[in-house]
């Protein structure tokens, strides 16, 4: 059983049948109408009844970024005026550029350099594509960190059924803070500028969960510097779900087959921790999707087998839920965590055991954010008195053995009893 999650990014439609593999749906803020969200939304609930599993919906805000709004061809050498780009923000991207600042769109296919604040001169040979993100290496916009059109998709965003926000170019922890209030949903900080990266302490502190955005995060530090960013992150952020994101297959977008350094890429982020990886134009507008799908889930399985318990052992929960990972490795049986806060399944994730970690609640607004961590699979079950309920759960999992981990009485935090039955 596949125990580390896959995030897919949703545009152009495909066969239900593809829900099978995904288990976090993203929707890119960036690059959606609101209507076309719905019809995914009534898509993905069909797919949960169909294959009987939650199906997390993630919602990736747009955030403080500089987009293009033209399309130019150029080539190496070439100059051009800052206003020939018709940027989202030309304002602040002027603001900060100074001569000999590099500029980079499109995950850094088109590399500028600055002549001045008006000039940018053509290092590549890469046509420039409107709605591309534009980034001055080593420098943030002094824009807010939650604009006004983020403030305009929250309010779509809290009416309708998503689990989940991605914020996007978070520098601080104050960004993540706002975000928490204002949505009133969990908060998945996305890592890609370095000013994250310095305060990614803080930042692990009040987030519920990491994003390594791996292609704006290589064009804001040096590139030979991202691996070591992305093992620290994995490492120290061991009590929330990491997702690692970016050209994890990207060449399958056009091919059938994936480079040999992808599935190696894959194969690392899992056995160094990962809780998911996330596709982005390879599901979005790839020509190969259910391919890519199919490798991502046999690449994982191959990986997990591996995967590095994380966690430090820091209090007696954590005690209870490490001799549940081992107890339930030894008999090789699954985990049913019945919870009502989520905490006990966080804590048995942590661990990585080799089983999966049912979540069983009556607290249906948990599950999404449930799903996104290492082996935890979330099902609604109202499930009190739960001493008398052992075998019941069982048999709506349809299990024949389990171990039981849970805090008593219900509701309370304190995880502090194992059953094996």
């Amino acid at each position: 059983m596949r125990l580390v999650k896959i995030v897919a990014t949703l545009y152009e439609k495909f066969d239900i049948d593809l829900f099978r593999y995904i288990d976090i749906a993203r929707f890119n803020f960036s690059h959606r109408s609101y209507g076309e969200i719905d019809e995914w939304l009534a898509l993905i609930e069909e797919a949960e009844r169909r294959f009987n599993k939650k199906i997390t919906v993630l919602a990736d805000t747009k955030g403080p970024e500089i987009r293009t709004g033209a399309g130019i061809e150029l080539r190496a050498g070439e100059r051009i005026d800052v206003r020939e780009l018709k940027l989202s923000n030309e304002a602040a991207f002027r603001d900060v550029l100074d001569s000999g600042d590099i500029v980079l769109i499109d995950d850094g296919k088109v590399m500028l350099r600055a002549i001045d604040k008006n000039t940018l001169e053509a290092m590549s040979n890469y046509p420039i594509k409107p709605r591309k993100s534009v980034i001055v290496r080593n420098k943030d916009y002094n824009i807010p960190s939650i604009t006004k059109e983020d403030l305009e998709d929250l309010e779509f965003i809290k009416i309708r059924r998503f689990d989940v926000i991605a914020q996007s170019f978070v520098r601080t922890p104050e960004d993540v803070l706002k975000m928490k209030e204002l949505s009133g949903l969990p908060v998945i900080a996305k890592i890609e500028t370095a000013s994250a990266v310095r305060n990614i302490d803080e930042i692990i502190k009040v987030a519920d969960g990491i994003m390594i955005a791996r292609g704006d995060l290589a064009l804001s530090i040096p590139e030979e510097k991202l691996p070591k960013v992305q093992s620290m992150i994995l490492k120290k952020a061991n009590k929330i779900p990491v997702i690692v994101a970016t050209q994890v297959l990207s060449s399958m977008t056009d091919s059938p087959f994936p480079k040999r350094a992808e599935l190696t890429d894959i194969y690392n982020a899992v056995i160094n921790g990962a809780d998911a990886l996330m596709l982005s134009e390879e599901t979005a507008v790839g020509r190969y999707k259910r391919e890519t799908l199919e490798i991502m889930h046999r690449t994982i399985l191959e990986a997990q087998e591996l995967a590095e318990r994380v966690s430090s052992i820091d209090d007696y929960k954590d005690k209870i839920a490490y001799s549940a990972a081992m107890l339930a490795e030894e008999f090789n049986s699954p985990i049913i965590a019945p919870t009502y806060l989520g905490t006990t399944p966080r804590k048995i994730s942590s661990f990585r055991p080799k089983q999966p970690i049912y979540a069983i609640t009556s607290n249906h607004r948990i599950t999404g954010y449930l799903n996104l961590f290492y082996g935890v699979f979330p099902r609604v079950y109202n499930y009190e008195p739960i001493f008398e309920k052992f075998n019941d759960i069982k048999r709506f999992l349809g299990l024949d053995r389990a171990v039981f981990v849970f805090g008593y009485p219900p509701g309370n935090s304190n995880t502090n009893s194992i059953v094996y039955i």
